[in-house]
């Protein structure tokens, strides 16, 4: 009977041991202590766009509490749903500083309902201190009107670009427009939001012109162009008369908030279903893209960022699959949105701690964060529009890509959704992402159809 019992505790013990030291097994959380940090996120719960915004951050919050919070605090993480209307996100953003005392509130990428829940911000600043990040929108008076009215907006910070910023790696899609996919004869489509404006006008202040302009200059010619409401359009006319135009390209200037998916059926069914499409962003970007479309997103080129199986750097792989594993898709926000997360925690450290509102805003200025498509750095040279954005060009030059920040690739949609990268998102980082590219295998959808 004693044997009996000692081979079952040393079996027990062998057990024990192997789940402790084996090379995959899960580390212990470490325990944290004090107040918790309260970070909010104000989104439409209901959007595709949005929705895994939230995932991303709650799985960066859960990673960061299991190993020991931020200087031993916890991080509390509250999403409170703005349903995509201004005055519901100003009600959830005063209610997440006010109540909750959150220090940390991202707001949902759509320009219109950022500015007016900067506006509140602003109001509540002197006596709720916090800091408000802007979650992939692109205007230009988001943080223009930071030095325009300082210091009242000293406090917000945007994690993409601002349009100024386009001009740079637009240059670089009308060339490989032309070298890869064979195409000068352009018809553009616009999403019909604040955020296209500056493109469809130019901005004549930083000498740059209108982009149908910029494209004569790099040869290529628009033969069509219209701006289109982001959802719930009828495209098979516009479709038509774009045929009829005999455009090589159709570059739809889209973002998480465009039903892409409805796009590419129509296309695909229509009488411009030969001609190329190069999609800027939304659900496109991901794998699930093919699965939304039932195929008929072959041959469309985007700007692909669910990077499985691409070390754009040391936090892309094990990213993705993470959010694989969790079913997020990876758009270039949701990408951002996580970044935030590690940002605002390195800022919190610089500042040791989140007593001090002046020495919290220095960290997330000073702090460079690794990120899944590059290094997370905010500008700090107060230059209009640029300034409190993350660094993408040179503030002084927008038509210069500063290298190493957005090493996005774009992809094509081949058979059975295999995706080919074919050209990087700037001329500058061209060279570190020339291992991944592929662009002699780039195929028109004319040639990915036969044989189907």
């Amino acid at each position: 009977m004693r044997k009996v019992f000692r081979y079952a505790f040393l079996a027990v013990l062998c057990f024990i041991v192997l789940v402790l030291f084996h090379p995959n097994a899960v580390p212990a959380a470490k325990p944290t202590k004090g107040e918790p940090i309260v970070i909010g996120y104000v989104g439409n719960v209901a959007s595709p766009g949005t929705k895994p915004c939230m995932d991303i951050q709650k799985m960066a919050v859960d990673e960061i509490n299991a190993a020991g919070g931020i200087l031993g605090r916890p991080i509390r993480y509250v999403v409170m749903d703005g349903k995509g209307d201004t005055s519901l996100t100003v009600e959830a953003l005063r209610k997440l500083v006010i109540d909750d005392k959150a220090i940390y509130v991202s707001i949902e990428g759509r320009t219109e309902i950022c500015l007016a829940a900067q506006e509140a911000s602003g109001m509540l600043f002197r006596e709720y201190p916090h800091i408000l990040q802007f979650n992939g929108p692109a205007g230009s008076e988001l943080t223009a009107r930071i030095i325009d009215q300082a210091p009242r907006y000293e406090h917000c910070f945007r994690d993409w670009q601002p349009e100024a910023a386009y001009w740079s790696h637009m240059r670089h899609y009308f060339d490989y427009f032309q070298k890869t996919m064979k195409a000068k004869k352009l018809a553009i489509l616009w999403e019909d939001l604040a955020w296209t404006t500056e493109f469809r006008r130019g901005i004549p202040s930083m000498n740059l012109p209108p982009w149908e302009q910029l494209a004569q200059q790099c040869g290529v010619q628009v033969i069509y162009s219209k701006p289109v409401k982001p959802r719930g359009t009828l495209y098979f006319p516009i479709l038509q008369q774009i045929a009829a135009a005999k455009a090589d390209l159709i570059f739809y200037m889209s973002s998480w908030f465009t039903d892409t998916e409805s796009f590419a059926k129509q296309w695909s069914d229509s009488a411009a279903r030969d001609i190329a499409v190069h999609l800027d962003g939304g659900v496109a970007m991901t794998q699930d893209f093919w699965r939304m479309t039932g195929g008929k997103a072959l041959g469309i080129v985007t700007p692909f960022t669910d990077l499985f199986d691409v070390p754009l750097t040391r936090v892309t792989v094990p990213l993705v699959k993470k959010a694989r594993e969790k079913n997020i898709p990876m758009q270039l926000h949701v990408h951002l949105a996580y970044a935030d997360i590690y940002h605002f925690k390195n800022a919190v450290e610089k500042a040791k701690g989140t007593q001090d509102i002046q020495k919290l805003i220095k960290g997330m200025e000073a702090v460079e964060t690794v990120w899944s498509m590059g290094k997370m750095k905010y500008q700090t040279e107060r230059v209009k529009p640029f300034y409190h954005s993350t660094v993408m060009v040179d503030p002084k030059d927008p038509y210069r890509t500063i290298p190493g920040h957005f090493q996005i690739l774009q992809g094509q949609f081949q058979k059975e959704g295999k995706i080919v990268y074919i050209a990087s998102y700037s001329k500058e980082d061209e060279k570190l992402v020339a291992k991944f590219l592929k662009p002699e295998e780039y195929k028109s959808p004319a040639e990915l159809r036969k044989g189907l």
